[in-house]
């Protein structure tokens, strides 16, 4: 096979209303913009690609040439494109060699598109592996409609983790993979991975990415990933990346090959770099690193690949992109009401839905200060690919509830948990509903720890053993809200057996002891019996809902009806309460009724009936077939 070289025009700059607009480069879908290519230009050798705009010279060193930086200097179109070709035997690591300005320093970088990373005392390299074509199994695979889904949001080191004789065992994509029928029995059919692209150091939540095509090597080799996904496609399980396109760490080496931004005390240097910009918002970027610049073409196309790799390379069912406030803010022009097609997230997501028509395309996103107001999530959902967003006005609600926090009762429950359409969603598969996810406080640990005020005003004997029963019951709770309100419910790793871990980006890995325990298992088949019940009843997956009229800061009760337009129907009442509540329900038909939590059989008459439920409980009805 010959490699043939397409042209690329660098960005030229034209005027739109007194705005300066960058053009798009000519790319071509088959141009090899990165990356290293095995037998591409025949058996026995490797071509080594590289993208640099602004850049006139570039090497490639590695193993194969003794790492001599002036041995193999690359070919180049003139406008910032660089190849080479040069023998390679078994598995290589290798690095290019790019200058950094006009004074002559080079710098070694590793391959922006490489597939795998390995460190050493000097740094990344990138690795051209020599392993057999992955023999996938995964045909048969098709992925559910969104808003059939059940997302598990999990991270690799904490999940399949463990702390053995005072040392830290880091989770592996082969743990996840023998837990894959634990998932399975959940009814879990989406795992949402945090972020498993190549960063610095050994331990992190991975929100730090540095090379966006490998895979942590701590949690395995491409391979492992693979038979990962594969395995969870023959459980029918969709598997989700989580992706951090908003900034990246130093060791980028889009960063490195250019001047750097900031000097030595944090103060900015001129901005010669065509990836990264200085951000003049402190919201947009609040976490460290450094800001890629969506303006920019070139930054558009690197990201394009990225999501395209993915899908195609590894199978991967979708992504849920991580903070998008920060990725949609353009310093140029803030004041835009509009989402750009031609910036931002919409052309990635776009090279997404080309790549997969199906593939769930997921954002954290909300207006930060500075952005106008006007750019809002439903705007997000429906100017560009994106399918839905996570909602936290949902999970803000639940947890001042839940937590007993201050003023907790004065919320808009029917507007925080079914409001979608206030929020100016059409659909309520465009919000992902969560109780917890990485960035909150687990009930388990905040009720059982921090919660001394919240207390048992029954008359009935207080049937909690230990705090840490309070938080359960707390946490069905929340799960029966999460489970019959409009949108797609997460669950974050360890909720199904009542993990009580604090909030910490540091290692700490799921207490799977926790399971074996009685109350353990309880809340496992718990939170089982939900998820059968929201898969076995379209009312529970529908648009519909309607909400009585309650007095919510005075009786602490909310309820409410689903159904789906054809015949199917579910009554719920949820006792936020610290007292028994007696909790009236209509319905619209009599005869018997399933009380879905305890099984029970209800008969209805006069299309009405009168529940006592517990507190921190609920009620759901559904008819019998």
């Amino acid at each position: 096979m010959t490699l043939t070289l397409l042209p690329v025009t660098s960005p030229s700059s034209f005027v739109v209303d007194g705005r300066s607009v960058i053009e798009w480069p000519v790319f071509r879908p088959d141009y090899p913009r990165g990356g290293a290519h095995r037998d591409l230009e025949g058996r026995g050798v490797a071509t080594f690609c590289l993208t640099a705009p602004g850049k006139e010279a570039a090497w490639v060193v590695g193993d194969f040439n003794g790492w001599n930086p002036a041995a193999t200097p690359m070919h180049t179109d003139g406008n910032g494109y660089f190849w080479a070709t040069v023998p390679v035997e078994g598995r290589v690591r290798y690095q290019f060699v790019v200058p950094q300005d006009e004074s002559g320093k080079r710098v070694w970088v590793a391959d922006p598109y490489a597939r795998e990373i390995v460190w050493d005392r000097y740094g990344p390299k990138a690795v051209l592996a020599d392993d057999p074509p992955y023999v996938w199994r995964d045909g048969d695979w098709h992925r559910p409609a969104l808003r059939d889904l059940v997302i598990y949001e999990l991270c690799v080191r904490d999940f399949a983790g463990e702390k053995r004789n005072h040392r830290d065992r880091f989770g592996t994509f082969a743990g996840i993979q023998q837990k894959l029928d634990h998932i399975a029995a959940l009814g879990v059919n989406a795992i949402e991975l945090m972020p498993i692209c190549e960063f610095p150091g050994d331990s992190s939540w991975g929100y730090n990415p540095v090379f966006y095509m490998a895979p942590k090597h701590l949690y395995g080799r491409p391979a492992d990933l693979k038979a990962l996904i594969d395995a969870a496609h023959r459980r029918g399980i969709a598997v989700i990346l989580d992706m951090v396109f908003n900034h990246a760490w130093p060791d980028q080496p889009y960063y490195r090959m250019y001047p750097p931004l900031f000097g030595p005390n944090g103060e900015p240097l001129e901005d010669r770099n065509p990836f990264f910009h200085h951000h003049n918002n402190g919201h947009a970027n609040g976490w460290g690193g450094l800001d890629w610049d969506h303006a920019s073409p070139w930054t558009t196309a690197y990201m394009q690949d990225i999501v395209r790799f993915w899908l195609e390379e590894y199978h991967v069912d979708g992504f849920r992109f991580d903070w998008l406030g920060g990725v949609e803010y353009d310093p140029a022009w803030p004041e835009r009401d509009s989402f750009d097609p031609f910036i931002g997230i919409a052309p990635i997501a776009r090279a997404a839905r080309e790549v997969q028509p199906t593939s769930y395309l997921i954002g954290e996103y909300w207006p930060i200060h500075g952005t106008h107001p006007a750019k809002t999530a439903a705007r997000l959902v429906h100017e560009t690919e994106i399918d839905a967003v996570w909602n936290g006005a949902f999970h803000h609600a639940l947890e001042a509830c839940l937590f007993q926090t201050w003023q907790w009762e004065r919320q808009d429950m029917p507007a925080a948990l079914g409001g979608f359409r206030q929020q100016g969603f059409t659909r309520a598969d465009q919000v992902i509903n969560y109780v917890v996810s990485h960035d909150e406080r687990r009930p388990e640990h905040e009720i059982q720890f921090w919660g001394a005020h919240i207390a048992w005003y029954d008359p009935t004997p207080e049937p909690f053993a230990s705090r840490w029963e309070l938080a359960l019951r707390k946490a069905r709770l929340g799960l029966v809200a999460l489970m019959t309100s409009p949108g797609v419910p997460m669950l974050y790793a360890g909720q199904e057996f009542g993990e009580d871990s604090p909030r910490t980006i540091e290692f700490w890995p799921l207490d799977w002891q926790k399971l074996k325990l009685p109350q353990g298992q309880e809340q496992f088949e718990f939170y089982r019996k939900l998820i059968r019940l929201r898969a076995g009843h379209p009312a529970l997956r529908s648009d519909y809902v309607e909400y009585y009229w309650d007095d919510f800061p005075r009786f602490k009760v909310l309820r409410y009806k689903r159904w789906d337009g054809n015949g199917d129907v579910a009554v719920v009442g949820l006792n936020f309460d610290c007292v028994t509540q007696r909790v009236g329900l209509g319905f619209p038909h009599n005869g018997p009724w399933r009380e879905a939590l305890s099984d029970e059989i209800v008969h209805v008459e006069g299309h009405w009936r009168d529940f006592d439920v517990p507190p921190w409980s609920a009620v759901v009805l559904v008819p019998i077939p």
